[in-house]
């Protein structure tokens, strides 16, 4: 498929206004985007930009994080069960846990702040506290991981609305080929406390520690600001 087939289908959608969800929930949006694209999948072929790209769907008023990539092998400078041990607490189903969204520049309620070490070329989670040195990112090394994900996106944004029947419906009304992923803005970023690292793990009943993936996350409606180029579409 080319793109300007892919735009025309885009241009076709946005005529329609309001759609019914395909699904329910979460992911309603981007089924529906692909199932009224005529698409099997949200990774794509278009020979005509130079390879497959990743399509997706965000609605306007989202507030909720997603998750760029994870990356947790050998970032941790403390044992992960001391990690949690020393920082963590018991959650609702009395394990010790530890489930935190730490920003640069903005210590969260467990004492944890990240630094953007730029001599070091490194991203810090450093704990107020202890003065510890928690977990090491290396710049270079996430940076990579974002750029070889999402090196090109296909954007769709949709407004959302249900009807009397409480059902949703989407009018995908803007869409942009992303291209060029920007280390120095995704940096930036960081700085600006626009993304952020997310710890989720807990030490299960047999003492072994559950971590369910580091995550470096991030507003969606955000994301088109990571790119050096962005073509509209619809």
């Amino acid at each position: 498929m080319t793109l300007k087939e892919i735009q025309k289908r885009l241009e076709t959608l946005k005529a329609k206004g309001f759609v019914p969800s395909r699904r329910r929930g979460p992911t309603g949006i981007g089924h529906t985007l692909e199932q009224e694209l005529q698409l099997n999948e949200t990774n794509i072929a278009i020979p005509d930009i130079g390879g497959r790209v990743e399509l997706k769907a965000n609605r306007r008023d989202a507030s909720s994080l997603i998750t760029l990539f994870t990356f947790n092998r050998g970032v941790w400078q403390i044992p992960q069960k001391e990690v949690i041990e020393k920082f963590g607490y018991v959650d609702k189903d009395g394990r010790k846990a530890l489930y935190n969204t730490i920003y640069a520049g903005k210590q969260n309620t467990q004492g944890f702040n990240l630094y953007i070490d730029k001599e070091d070329n490194q991203v810090k989670l450093t704990h107020k506290e202890s003065g510890e040195v928690v977990a090491v990112w290396s710049i270079y090394t996430i940076v990579g991981k974002f750029i070889s994900k999402l090196e090109r996106a296909i954007f769709v944004f949709a407004q959302s609305r249900k009807d009397e029947e409480g059902k949703e419906k989407f009018y995908f009304d803007e869409a942009y080929l992303l291209e060029h992923p920007s280390p120095d803005k995704f940096m930036e970023a960081f700085e600006k406390s626009i993304i952020a690292i997310d710890i989720h793990m807990y030490i299960k009943d047999s003492g072994a520690v559950r971590n369910h993936g580091t995550g470096i996350r991030i507003f969606e409606k955000d994301i088109p600001h990571l790119y050096g180029k962005r073509r509209e579409l619809a």
